[in-house]
This record gives structure tokens, sequence and C-alpha cells, in this order.
């Protein structure tokens, strides 16, 4: 069956699985309830004293059931002495395995960064060992693809997403997924070894360091070498929007899960209105829906996934800045933003521009770990460990969201029948379900924060808004 959800974040070291907190808020109602129980004894057993009954000439009985009132409060206060302290220690041992995690994140990504740095130096001398073969093996497969018929090539180009499905076995283990992650965020370090800058430089500039350069730096570089080769060029977009249809406020996270688009539309944007206030929005963002590098009618591309983690204005940022503005979003207008993949980039990096008045943000499966989102925005990021996508998007080190985590497939074959199974958005509507469900406090309290936006008796208006982008440079 899948794996335990784990919590962690927001503001706490505390990282465990959400039966576990469940456990530690079930002994606290129960210590209430024990301490309640003490505040009544005690004012029964106020009123009815040893004196008191004496001077009533009362039978031995109630001499007895006072007694009685006495020895029970003292095996409540002993039980609630110990409930408190088991609690204490549920809640303790979730802080030092916290703790424990994120030094060894820390270390992991220390040494991926050292191993990078060794990479980038020997790398010319690598590269001048392996030029010939190298290029002896580029040019014999460049000259066959191109001696192939036209139909031919496009199966060779239409065979890549069945190998990813074929082999989505090995490449949805956590493992794996851990390694891309780090390996990620190694990309800068490979660079700074290449330029044969002193380790302490390099070390300090890097993500480990002042963050002067990282994750963004080296998709800034892939954006720059590929746009020579005709790739990953950024165009105009253009936004039309359907017909406004009513909806109720969304009020869980499974909720908001389940109005992420996936039609020809990719964005959603809900006004909430109530007379007498202003309007307030929930946004929400799909994934992405072509894998192409290349330009074409699809904003939703590689194209913008890369320019998005180089935190440029990206094709599908642009349009959701359109759609936002056409529903009628204004900069001083309260705003969740919702978003799956891709999208949950999107809304990561809208919610972080400090050019909305974002009140919440809720991410599925998005690259979007260095996204530096203010701490004032409530923010519930969900992670599937065996999704490679999000690893995409490096370490959490930049900001702290509320993190919901689970492996898919833990215990279970691996569903081959799509690429990137743990990836796939009904999952992460289940996972999103189990979040609901899981009654953590720091979830309840970021979803409580998310519906104050809204509010339950409010009016909704939903319209969808389809981009299209320009295929002229």
């Amino acid at each position: 069956m899948p794996g335990d959800l784990i919590i962690g974040g927001g503001g706490s070291s505390a990282v465990a699985t959400s039966e576990l907190f469940s456990h530690a808020q079930n002994l606290d109602s129960i210590g209430s309830s024990l301490r309640d129980c003490l505040v009544e004894l005690a004012s029964i057993d106020r009123l009815v004293t040893a004196t008191s009954l004496r001077e009533a000439d009362a039978p031995l009985g109630a001499a007895a059931a006072e007694r009685a009132i006495r020895d029970a409060t003292a095996v409540i206060a002993a039980t609630r002495s110990r409930i408190d302290r088991l609690g204490a220690a549920l809640v303790a041992s979730a802080e030092r395995y916290g703790e424990a995690e994120m030094r060894a994140d820390r270390l992991a990504q220390l040494v991926a960064a050292d191993l990078g740095y060794l990479f980038g130096l020997t790398l010319p001398s690598l590269a001048l060992m392996l030029l010939p073969m190298v290029v002896g093996f580029a040019g014999g497969a460049a000259t066959g693809i191109v001696l192939l018929p036209a139909g031919s090539r496009r199966a060779l180009a239409a065979g890549l997403p069945e190998w990813f499905r074929k082999n989505s076995g090995g490449l949805s283990n956590p493992a794996v997924v851990e390694a891309v992650r780090l390996a990620v965020m190694s990309a800068d370090d490979v660079g700074e070894g290449v330029l044969r800058l002193p380790p302490s430089l390099a070390s300090l500039i890097g993500d480990e360091g002042l963050g002067i350069v990282g994750l963004g730096t080296s998709a800034s570089v892939a954006v720059g070498v590929a746009g020579g080769f005709g790739a990953l060029n950024e165009t105009r977009v253009t936004v039309s929007s359907s017909t406004a249809s009513t909806a109720s406020p969304a009020l869980t996270f499974a909720e908001r899960a389940g109005r992420i688009p996936t039609g020809e539309a990719q964005v959603r944007v809900d006004r909430h209105w109530s007379v007498g206030e202003p309007d307030r929005f929930e946004v929400y963002i799909g994934g992405t829906r072509d894998f192409s590098v290349v330009r074409n009618d699809e904003p939703w591309d590689m194209t913008s996934n890369v320019t998005a983690i180089a935190g440029q204005q990206s094709g599908s940022l642009r349009a959701v800045q359109q759609a936002m503005t056409a529903a009628g979003v204004t900069s001083e207008s309260p705003v969740v933003f919702s978003g799956y993949s891709q999208g949950g980039l999107i809304a990561a990096e809208l919610a972080a521009s400090g050019h909305y008045n974002a009140e919440g943000l809720f991410t599925l499966g998005a690259p979007a770990a260095r996204v530096p989102v203010p701490a004032s925005v409530p923010w519930l990021a969900v992670e599937h460990t065996d999704d490679l996508v999000p690893a995409l998007g490096g370490t959490w080190s930049v900001s702290d969201p509320v993190l919901a985590r689970r492996e898919l497939f833990a215990g279970v074959p691996v569903d081959t029948s799509v690429a990137f199974p743990a990836h796939q958005l009904d999952a992460y509507r289940q996972t999103a379900a189990l979040v609901d469900a899981s009654g953590e406090a720091r979830v309840e309290r970021t979803l409580g924060e998310l519906n104050a936006v809204g509010g339950a008796g409010s009016s909704v208006e939903s319209t969808l808004y389809e981009a299209t982008r320009s295929r002229a440079p």
C-alpha cells in the first residue's frame, strides 16, 4: 500500500507521519478532558467536605463517596501527568527526527556540491580524452538519423515518452529521485569547477553559501545555450476566456486540487464576492501540456519550465498574469494560488513576486523548492518522494512551507502504463484528500488561512482561460 503521509516544515522542525501527530493530538485531547474532570471533582470536593458531612449527620456512605472523590482525583491527576509526558515525548521525537533529517540533507548537499566541483575541474581533461570517441559516435548517430525517412524520425522522437514509460519503475525509486535532486543542485558547482574558481569562493557564492549562483543560474545558462540552436525561445502569448459559471467556495485541499484545470484551458480564476466587500480570488494553474523544447502553440511547454526555473518571465507566467488582469485581479486583491507541476512553480513565483496580495499558496508536485516565497504567505506543498518532477526544483532551503510527502508506490508495483506515474494529477488529488484527513495542526492552520480569503458564505464566479503561444519570435 502507499507510504505513510509525512508532514514537516511550516516554521517547525518536527517531522513525522500524520499518524504520530494524530496520536499526539488525541493524547492532548484526552489530557484536556482529564483536566476538566479534575476541575469538576475539585468543585464537588469543595462543596462536600468532611466537616459538612459531620454537621449534616450524613450516613457513612456519603463519607465513603467523599473519599472516593479524593481517590479518583489522585488517579486522574497521575494519569493526566503520564499522558502529558507521553504526548511531549511524541512531539520531541518528531522534532529530533526533523533536525536529524535537516542535518542529513545539508550534508548530502555539501557532498554533492564537492563532487560536482571536482567533476567540473576534471571535465576539460576528460573532454579532451573522450572528444574523438564522442565526436565519432555523435556524428555517426546524427548521420544515421538524418538518413532515416521522415516517418522514422518522427517515430524515434515519439519513442522518448515510451522509454520513460517502460523505465518508470527505476525512475520512480525514491533513491533515484533524491539523486536527481542533488545532481540538479550541483549543476552550478560543476560550472564553478570548469571555471577553476577557488574552492572557498565556489562554496561562498553557491547554493550552499550566499546563493549568488545556483540552480537558477544553471537554468539560465541552459536557456542561453539552447537559444543558439533554436530551442527554449520565449515568444508572445495571448489569452482567451470561457463564459463565466457559478461555483461554490473550495474549502479543502482536495477540492482545490480538483479545480486545477486539465482540459484545453490552463488557468481557472474563481472570483469570490459578497455584498459590501471587495472581490477576492482563487487562481488555479495546470501542469505542463507539451514537452517540446521548440516553439509551438502551447505555452505550458518545456520552454516555460526551464525559463521559470531560471527565474525569468516564462510564457506560462505571463499568460496567468493576463488571465488575472482579465478577471479583475489587482495588486490589492486578496488572492490564493493553487497549482500542479509547472502550474505550482508559476503559482509560487507569483506569490513571491510582490506584485500581488498573496494570501495563500497550495502546490502539488511542483519544482518550486528554490522559489523564495515569503514566510508571511501560508503555503502547503505536497510531494511524492518517488516523483522526479519536484526533484528538478532542487532542495528545500529557501522557503519553509508545510511540506506533506508520501511514497506513492511504497510496497506495490509501479504503474508502467504512463510515464512518471508518481506525478499524475489524480494521484496527487488522492494525496490531497489524505492531507485533509490528517487533522495535523499545521495543515489545519494553513487550510484555515486559505479559507479565510474566500469565505464559506461568498458567491463564486468561475472563469477558464486558454493561453496560446505565438510561433513568431
